[in-house]
């Protein structure tokens, strides 16, 4: 079920054909919004940019990302100027990667929720900006006024490591404003985008030269990511499984160790193999983009093979107690390795208490998945946040007409 916050688009957003458990009309601090839904959950907050009082205002963003989960928030932002290039940046810094002008491309965003990839271009274009500025004498500087406290600073992961983000394909528009080429454009400016130049709808024009980073591991080494269950059938088998169908576009081999359980999957791709037997399997490590490792009770995550990985805790109370009672140690161990919550409920106030009960840090919230899916939003997620992107940047949606 989802959730409707609107003012000035309230007629528009009302014609979406979705179901919606709350909706909220009027103009709300932020203070309002976060106490409403902190603690509520939702599928998909979908905010009319013009129902959050000092929305200009980049610190209040950073209030309603910090309470609430970014990636399920859908900005519907106005037409006014000082939504610019440097204003959705800062949008994408803060984790909310979902944002349009178009009711249409709210529509499409609710089922194809934009990933990092398909908007690092706007990450990269505050930077572009400050060139284009320095270039013509500053004759053309945006109104940054409305930044606050903030200030310009959310860019500078761009203009430390400018290779770290898509390719450079922007032109201006009749305003000066840069736009990307990026297909998904389209959905953020609305249907009348006009893409005769645009290379990957035109045949005809020529795809620019692509430099990904070492982060979307085009040309970098295989990364071999092992996951180790740390509670008792915390669910390392099936998450492999259901990785590797996120990653169906990329060279990935999925390897369970010491078991057989994989041939319950009928999926002839997926390897079960013993100690005695993964030298062998190792050498084919090369062939993949990514090999994901069911380690069971084998020594992988310790010999070296793995360049990650992760550790499985199922929060429910017995199993959790039957962890401590056989090792009261068992996360005090881990503390600085990346800890999964894995088929996990916990809201994320829960989650902040556990991680306080605990003394550690979670790297990712697992909820409970239905295997039966080609693919899970929340894994693409996961998979970014280890710097894996599930499609190899291949008709990614900038702003959410184009799924990646």
């Amino acid at each position: 079920m989802n959730v409707i916050i609107a003012n000035k688009y309230k007629d528009e957003l009302s014609s979406l054909d979705i179901d919606v458990i709350k909706r909220l009309d009027g103009e709300f601090d932020i203070e309002t919004i976060t106490d409403t839904f902190a603690n509520f959950y939702f599928n998909r907050m979908i905010l009319d940019i013009t129902a959050l009082k000092d929305s200009f205002n980049i610190a209040t963003i950073q209030r309603l990302s910090a309470a609430l989960d970014a990636t399920k928030i859908i900005l519907l932002l106005s037409d006014d100027p000082r939504f610019n290039n440097a204003y959705l940046s800062k949008l994408i810094s803060l984790g909310i990667y979902n944002f349009t002008q178009d009711i249409n491309g709210v529509a499409y965003l609710m089922e194809n929720p934009n990933s990092y990839r398909d908007v690092a271009q706007y990450h990269n274009l505050a930077m572009n900006d400050e060139r284009n500025m320095k270039s013509s004498g500053n004759a053309n500087q945006p109104n940054t006024a409305y930044m606050g406290n903030m200030g310009a600073g959310f860019a500078g992961s761009a203009a430390s490591n400018p290779n770290a983000f898509a390719p450079n394909m922007q032109e201006a528009n009749n305003n000066g404003m840069i736009e990307p080429t990026n297909p998904g454009f389209r959905a953020y400016m609305g249907p009348s985008y006009d893409t005769s130049n645009d290379p990957y709808q035109n045949p005809n024009q020529s795809v620019p030269n692509q430099n990904y980073g070492a982060g979307t591991m085009i040309g970098s080494n295989t990364k071999v990511i092992g996951f180790k269950d740390l509670t008792d059938d915390a669910g390392a088998t099936t998450l492999v499984y259901m990785l590797k169908k996120n990653l169906s576009s990329r060279k990935v081999l999925a390897v369970e160790m010491n078991k057989n359980d994989f041939s319950y999957f009928n999926d002839s791709e997926l390897l079960s193999c013993t100690g005695n037997q993964i030298d062998s399997v190792r050498r084919r490590f090369a062939q993949f983009d990514i090999v994901l490792i069911d380690l069971n009770n084998s020594n992988l995550d310790k010999d070296g093979t793995c360049t990650d990985v992760i550790y499985l805790l199922e929060p429910s109370t017995i199993k959790l107690n039957t962890l401590m009672r056989r090792d009261r140690q068992a996360l005090e161990k881990i503390k600085d390795k990346k800890i999964v919550l894995n088929k996990s409920l916990l809201t994320m106030s829960d989650l902040k208490e556990f991680e306080y009960e605990a003394k550690v840090n979670m790297f990712y919230n697992i909820p409970p998945l239905d295997e039966r899916k080609s693919t899970q939003m929340v894994l693409d997620s996961f998979l970014e946040k280890l710097g894996i992107y599930s499609n190899g940047g291949s008709g990614g949606g900038l702003f959410g007409i184009f799924k990646k």
